[in-house]
Order: structure tokens, then sequence, then C-alpha cells
């Protein structure tokens, strides 16, 4: 093997090496995307279910 495709493998493994990582990445982000998601959703049911419970303390009330 001469130096020239030495070089070009060298450079190919780099490259894989960072598609690697970003793809890896790119998992993880959409991993911590749809956590924020449920999260958001999660909140919100907590926040409806605060309000009910809220109108229901002040039906009982009047």
């Amino acid at each position: 093997m001469n130096s020239k495709e030495q070089k070009r493998l060298v450079i190919t493994r780099k490259l894989m090496d960072n598609a690697k990582e970003r793809i890896d990445l790119s998992s993880e982000l959409e991993q911590d995307l749809e956590n924020l998601g449920l999260q958001r959703r999660m909140k919100q049911l907590e926040l409806e279910l605060e309000s009910k419970f809220l109108k229901n303390q002040n039906n009982e009330l009047i």
C-alpha cells in the first residue's frame, strides 16, 4: 500500500468516525426531544387536573 492509499484510508476512517459520532449525537438529541415533549405533556395534564380540582372546590363552596 503506498502513502497515497494510506492517507486515503486514514481520512476515510476519520470520516467514518465523525459520521458515527454525529449519528450517535443525533440519536441522543432525538431522545432528549422526545423526553422534553413527554415532560411538557405531563405538565399540561397536571395543570388540567389542578384546574378541574379547583373548579370542583369552587363549585362545592357555592
